[in-house]
């Protein structure tokens, strides 16, 4: 008697019998073999049929390594790059099934797009928007789709998938019998998951669920640099997508970048055109993108990313340094009409920011990097997390907070970073990254990266980041320069009494100061920023709303 065990989508089952013939005997005739004479134990597949081979059936791939019966059993599960290691996606595939490797990532990537795109539940409330695909991108190798592991590595043959799968590293997501849901694709006869990423968009480390970890190689392979140094990769949180690396940074690195750039730091800037003095971001930073060390971090983080580096992909390092009560009000790090310098479609200084359209230039990840363990406060803050593990259903922000990105309310911002609030904070740690992302797997950007710096409550606390873009960023820095045309404006009180000017940041509003009657107080700003002028504080009557623009009268009379 021989016993199968089919896979629950399988309709065909492919057996090799191997029948030694005993000492002074013929080996057995299996002519006579018939469906008939196999049975079936489910109540819902029966065998129909049975086919007999003279001999093996050659295999599609023309290798020696698929000689085998074992090399042809072997399987991978191909996904789709940003599914998240959901086990509801996944195609279980033969590589020898495939006349060559370009062929299988062309076919199983469409087949992962057709079976991931459009889904919403590919982690229940943690998915977000369904995955789309992202404009000019497709499955064709020589466009640039390519194959990753679970640790982040590139896979480039038949062969290493092979190799991979006797590894047998297994798949990541969840078994069909764990998550108890039947539209599950987990098949345990798949050794190892692929990942497969269409051309124009980046690898993006799976979150698989909360408290995951990966352990990944940081070497170089063709310099050796970093030889020996890996790191585990923590999923912090599953939307936002974010990560604690362990290990990242050596400790000579730490306190090589403390010790250059303290001199340096002067105060942060924000936005598109680098505003100082903004009540937003009280820190100080510093930028470094040559010293030795800056330059062998900046190496890292992009194999980290799995990204070969260029200059034109990055920011440069940025070294921060907060004290006590400085903090960075929580925003995301991508551009958008709001934060890039424009008031509106027309006048916006940087208009092609959308990754998943028209090739847009945008920031993709964002690797934080700390240099000391802070005494207490400057914990890196998600507010809008809810699939962290300390997540309890308490209330972080006001409702549709994240219909706007990067907007938050004052209140919101000082409660997520209280201790008694369930905010996702991640405590620095010398040494330690955080990964997150600010576009997903398709492209999309994420408002859910809405994060900031929690203000430090004793001790300081030194940080750098590293800002790295889907694509060139030729055309950000062409924004920058056009959007550094400041305005001087004036704003005259022609009225009787004194009246309070407020620059209002998306909602907030920031005061800059009253303006007596009969006085005027002059502006450096920039296209885009409204100003408000009310009488009797924020919450009085407002008098007049002006937005920036290139042309417009710079000498404002209130009346």
């Amino acid at each position: 008697a021989h016993r199968l065990r089919a896979r629950p989508d399988a309709d065909v089952v492919s057996m090799a019998l191997l029948a030694p013939a005993p000492d002074g005997l013929k080996a057995p005739d299996l002519g006579g073999a018939t469906a008939a004479r196999w049975r079936s134990t489910s109540p819902t597949y029966a065998v129909t049929a049975l086919q007999k081979y003279a001999a093996e059936p050659a295999p599609a791939a023309d290798l020696d390594a698929c000689r085998t019966l074992e090399a042809r059993a072997l399987q991978v599960r191909a996904r789709l790059n940003g599914d998240m290691g959901s086990a509801l996606v996944g195609r279980p595939v033969r590589p020898c099934d495939f006349a060559s490797f370009d062929e299988l990532v062309e076919e199983s990537c469409d087949a992962a797009r057709n079976q991931t795109l459009g889904r919403a539940d590919l982690a229940g409330d943690a998915t977000g928007p369904a995955l789309v695909a992202a404009e000019h991108s497709d499955c064709l190798p020589a466009h640039g789709a390519r194959a990753f592991d679970a640790r982040g590595a590139r896979v480039a043959s038949l062969e290493g998938l092979l190799d991979l799968a006797r590894a047998g590293g297994g798949v990541v997501g969840f078994p069909a019998e764990d998550v108890a849901d039947a539209r599950a694709t987990w098949d345990q006869n798949a050794a190892a998951d692929v990942w497969l990423v269409p051309s124009t968009v980046h690898f993006v480390w799976p979150t698989v669920r909360t408290g995951h970890v990966t352990r990944t190689s940081l070497e170089d392979a063709e310099s050796s640099a970093d030889r020996g140094h890996a790191s585990s990769i923590t999923t912090l949180s599953m939307r936002p997508q974010v990560f604690r690396i362990s290990k990242f940074l050596l400790e000579h690195e730490t306190d090589g970048l403390i010790a250059r750039n303290k001199p340096r730091i002067k105060p942060s800037e924000v936005g598109l055109v680098g505003r100082a003095g903004d009540r937003t971001r009280t820190s100080t930073n510093a930028w470094d993108t040559a010293s030795p060390v800056a330059r062998d971090v900046i190496g890292r983080a992009f194999r980290l990313l799995k990204i070969d580096a260029h200059r034109k992909l990055e920011d440069g390092l940025q070294v921060l340094h907060y004290s006590r009560a400085q903090w960075y009000k929580p925003h995301v790090d991508y551009f958008t009409q709001r934060n890039a310098g424009g008031g509106n479609v027309e006048d916006d200084a940087f208009s092609n920011a959308i990754p998943a359209a028209n090739n847009g230039t945008n920031r993709f990840a964002t690797v934080f990097l700390y240099l000391n363990d802070a005494a207490e406060g400057g914990e890196t803050v998600f507010p809008l997390s809810t699939t962290h593990a300390s997540y309890r259903g308490g209330r972080l922000v006001h409702a549709g907070t994240n219909r706007t990105p990067g907007f938050i309310r004052d209140a919101d911002a000082a409660w997520v970073c209280n201790g008694s609030s369930e905010a996702l904070r991640v405590v620095p740690r010398t040494g330690d990254s955080v990964l997150f992302y600010s576009q997903r797997g398709d492209g999309s950007l994420d408002g859910y990266s809405l994060h900031g710096s929690c203000p430090m409550v004793d001790g300081e606390k030194w940080a750098a980041n590293l800002w790295v873009w889907n694509r060139p960023r030729d055309a950000i820095d062409r924004a920058k320069a056009a959007a550094r045309k400041q305005l001087a404006v004036k704003f005259m009180n022609a009225r009787a009494h004194a009246v309070d000017l407020f620059w209002d940041d998306g909602g907030d509003l920031s005061l800059q100061g009253p303006i007596p009657p009969g006085q005027a107080v002059d502006v450096n700003t920039f296209p885009g920023h409204k100003f408000v002028v009310k009488v009797d504080g924020p919450k009085g009557t407002q008098v007049g709303a002006w937005t920036m623009k290139q042309g417009m009268n710079t000498q404002i009379r209130i009346t």
